[in-house]
């Protein structure tokens, strides 16, 4: 079978810019999209300058979930329509506008606002729907591979851009230390993006028998399988953002420094990247949902671990970080492979964009939720716990997607 769908064009051009739209995305992803895991740092500068309530300052991010849910299918279509060199370029002048304006932060208002509407867009649309997209395009043998390969981007990205954040905040200010990465966002990705993105062929299956492009599949969207991953992301969404959202506050709460925090953040995002590598692996070889599964179990033992650690159990925290890195980055890749093979690609920007929806509104409630219960309870446990529940619906939802993808193949032929 050969690897790169390739309707009458030379393989070996299809084969480079197969790679290269990996490479970009990976660069795409370990700068702008790594932005999402530097709020959890900045969080803890507007609870010290503006004294807010934990609950308050993460619906900032609550509201850029929101943002994300209900853009994402938007985007999605887009990028079917009109293809990745049009739509990416105009997310990183829209996320570069966004980082700036943070800058200006007074109120609460504004961070809703600013990051919740206008950050949260511009990452949108530069990030996992479009880019997961073209990647899924371009392969088919290898998929999970090249998947793990190009979103690991932000994991390694956020290796980099947490501690640098935290660096930056305590040398110059958050404020001076948004518009440092409005700049340098802007000034990589923008001319990247524009030059070398290219839209990948249709896969021959959806051709018309002339050559030229069949009317898009009708089946996938709003399907059983649909909504078994529907529900899967839904459940994600909510363990992600506890999890991402508030460990630094954690951390912080149970004894361990502010920049140790970010650092621990730091390497769980490198170790993201490792386990993302792994997980396509793995997909491609051993099974997505075999794959997914035992993904899922190392996740959880990570949850376990962070709700033991203390000032005393510090080595607790480095257990975490593994254990939790790894899972994480192999359960998206291995979720997101198992959504690639469900669904046609001529529309799987539209349908994964919609099938996100579920999970960018659980992301909004999650992180809200857990600084709920810990400004009544006055601590995380029980939002972990709620972390815990929900992982392991995910893994029903899952299985049962794959039984009926599987069958569906069966009975159409």
């Amino acid at each position: 079978m050969r690897d790169f769908f390739s309707p009458g064009a030379d393989e070996t051009s299809l084969r480079y810019y197969g790679w290269l739209a990996v490479g970009v995305t990976f660069l795409t992803m370990a700068t702008g999209g790594a932005i999402v895991g530097t709020f959890s740092i900045f969080y803890v500068s507007f609870l010290e300058e503006f004294g807010w309530s934990r609950a308050d300052a993460a619906l900032g991010f609550s509201f850029s979930m929101v943002t994300f849910a209900l853009s994402a299918g938007v985007i999605g279509g887009l990028i079917d329509r009109w293809g990745p060199r049009a739509v990416i370029p105009c997310g990183v002048a829209v996320l570069g506008t966004g980082l700036a304006l943070m800058s200006t932060v007074r109120g609460l208002g504004t961070l809703y606002f600013y990051y919740g509407f206008v950050v949260a867009l511009g990452i949108t649309l530069i990030g996992f729907v479009p880019t997961s997209t073209v990647v899924s395009r371009w392969f088919r043998r290898r998929r999970a591979t090249a998947m793990g390969i190009a979103l690991s981007g932000r994991s390694l990205g956020g290796l980099v851009m947490v501690p640098l954040s935290a660096f930056l905040i305590k040398a110059y200010g958050w404020r001076a230390a948004y518009l440092i990465l409005a700049a340098g966002v802007t000034l990589l990705l923008l001319p990247l993006t524009a030059a070398l993105h290219r839209s990948p062929p249709l896969p021959p299956e959806e051709r018309g028998a002339h050559g030229g492009e069949a009317s898009p599949p009708g089946e996938g969207l709003g399907g059983p399988a649909f909504w078994f991953v529907f529900l899967a992301g839904l459940f994600h969404g909510i363990g992600f953002s506890i999890i991402g959202l508030h460990q630094a506050a954690h951390l912080v709460d149970v004894g361990l420094s502010t920049l140790t925090a970010a650092s621990l953040i730091g390497m769980l995002a490198a170790l993201r990247t490792v386990g993302g590598l792994a997980g396509g692996w793995c997909g491609d070889r051993m099974g997505r949902t075999a794959a997914y599964f035992t993904s899922c179990a190392a996740s959880l033992a990570g949850v376990f671990l962070l709700m033991g650690v203390s000032a005393e159990r510090w080595l607790l925290a480095y257990l975490y970080v593994v254990f939790l890195g790894l899972g994480e980055g192999a359960r998206g890749i291995t979720f997101l492979s198992i959504k690639a093979d469900l669904f046609p690609a001529r529309s799987f920007g539209r349908i994964l964009g919609y099938s996100q929806v579920g999970a960018g509104l659980a992301a909004a409630a999650g992180p809200w939720l857990a600084g709920y219960i810990h400004d009544t309870m006055g601590s995380y446990r029980y939002a972990f716990w709620l972390v815990v529940l929900v992982d392991v619906l995910s893994l029903g939802t899952v299985a049962a997607a794959g039984l009926r993808g599987r069958g569906a193949r069966a009975g159409g032929g």
